[in-house]
């Protein structure tokens, strides 16, 4: 981990509020904050900015558990030591309304041992023991200890000035902007092998994959190029009824991945080909269209599905299935033996470009004037519209606007023809497209 990106390890036991840090630190909510323990199981990875512009890549590992003889806690603990040993810093957090306990001793243990340069952050001082518990946490041996409250945001700007004291100073010029990312968010109901395909695209066991479902409960963001173009992997959580949820952790985990859908760029929805496309996964799919997502479907484990025109018989049964999305593209894979995988990433960057397309007035009208001239399209209220010309008016998605005699909602069945003429003049796959129309206005007669 360690390189030209300075790199900041947020570590400690269960339950000591490393994850309210991590949020506090970022100045926003990303990683999920509970009273259970265990919430983090994954390394999380954002980057921080001091008040100077200075950025950092800042780290959140799940609880360092020592006692742990379980296979994710296990886990867990691996990859909170591997974050360790890659760190230029490491902020040890403890809990100071609870005193130095084994657990931390043991996580202090692992810092020195890996030789990485340490800070201990004292949490929860706001509460009434926190004061002894912050002087108790000198006793792991470390030369700075700065008291914190993650929760009320008390000591965390002394904390971040700490790490700004050892980062290289910013040089001068130094502004150069990175080329912009394509995020892909990989969502889907649990257990149809989200976290096996991140896996697979990355070549690195990035994320905890186990057959138990709902395992992934944090975003889990993983950086990588691909055929010129850098992505955003995101491994969310499955998103599940709110029936079928369990109250507590499984409810941020839905609250946070329709968050993630929000702020993705493309959405690989994964469904399980072997037992087919679900009620829940069309309305995984709205979302997606909702917020004016790129989708691709993936049907993931093909491995376990067989059968002489399988694979067309699934793509069209998902078709079917998630009609609202026919524009979207339908791949088959298996993370498991690696088919397929590929062209995951080659499909997400051909939609982001779709999403960015733009079509100039002009073919627009030449391509639509007549079609929309020959038989005006039809309000939601049964009455025609006189169109006066096309034009696009944004883009992700590609938005297209009709002039018309008056502003006047389209019948659904005119909006679906009107898209279906656009997607024939280019190529739109993978993203939905918005038509929208507005009344002629003065400038408009004028022209």
């Amino acid at each position: 981990m360690k390189g030209s990106v300075y790199t900041v390890v947020v570590a400690g036991r269960p339950n000591v509020g490393k994850s309210a840090l991590f949020n506090r630190m970022i100045r926003r909510r990303r990683s999920i904050v509970h009273d259970l323990p265990g919430m983090t199981r994954d390394v999380l990875e954002e980057e921080a900015t001091l008040d100077d512009g200075r950025t950092f890549r800042l780290v959140d590992t799940g609880g360092y558990d020592p006692e742990g003889r379980d296979e994710i806690p296990r886990e867990v603990r691996d990859r909170a030591v591997a974050a360790i040993r890659g760190a230029d810093l490491v902020v040890l957090v403890t809990d100071a309304s609870a005193g130095v306990l084994p657990g931390d001793r043991a996580a202090a243990k692992i810092a020195r041992e890996a030789g990485a340069d340490t800070v201990v952050a004292a949490n929860k001082i706001d509460r009434r023991e926190g004061s002894e518990g912050e002087v108790e946490a000198w006793e792991l041996g470390f030369s700075e200890v700065y008291g914190v409250s993650a929760e009320h945001n008390l000591g965390v700007d002394e904390l971040l000035d700490a790490i700004g004291a050892r980062m290289p100073a910013k040089e001068e010029g130094e502004a150069a902007e990175a080329p912009r990312e394509i995020a892909l968010a990989v969502i889907g109901r649990p257990n149809v092998g989200k976290s096996s395909l991140v896996n697979a695209l990355v070549g690195a066991e990035r994320t905890i994959v186990s057959d138990v479902a709902g395992t992934t409960r944090d975003s889990v963001d993983v950086r990588l190029e691909h055929g010129g173009a850098r992505f955003r992997l995101v491994d969310t959580a499955g998103i599940r009824r709110k029936g079928k949820t369990e109250q507590g952790p499984e409810v941020l985990s839905v609250v946070q991945a329709r968050k993630r859908i929000e702020e993705c760029d493309v959405a690989a929805l994964v469904v399980d080909a072997a037992s087919g496309a679900a009620e829940q996964d069309a309305k995984v799919a709205s979302y997606v269209q909702k917020e004016g997502k790129g989708l691709i479907l993936v049907g993931n484990k093909w491995d376990m599905a067989a059968g002489e025109g399988a694979a067309k018989k699934f793509a069209e049964k998902l078709r079917e299935e998630i009609r609202f999305a026919n524009w979207a593209p339908v791949l088959l894979t298996s993370a498991k033996t690696g088919r397929g995988v590929s062209k995951v990433l080659d499909a997400a960057q051909r939609v982001a470009e779709n999403r960015s397309r733009r079509i100039t007035t002009g073919e627009l009208n030449r391509s639509l004037g007549r079609a929309l001239r020959d038989q005006p399209p039809r309000t939601a209220k049964g009455s025609r519209l006189k169109v006066f010309y096309v034009a696009q008016t944004g883009v992700r998605p590609p938005h297209f606007s009709l002039v018309a005699s008056r502003a006047e909602a389209l019948h659904f069945s005119e909006s679906r023809h009107i898209e279906n003429l656009i997607r024939e003049m280019a190529d739109f796959e993978g993203t939905p497209i918005r038509i929208s129309v507005r009344g002629r206005s003065r400038h408009d007669k004028g022209e």
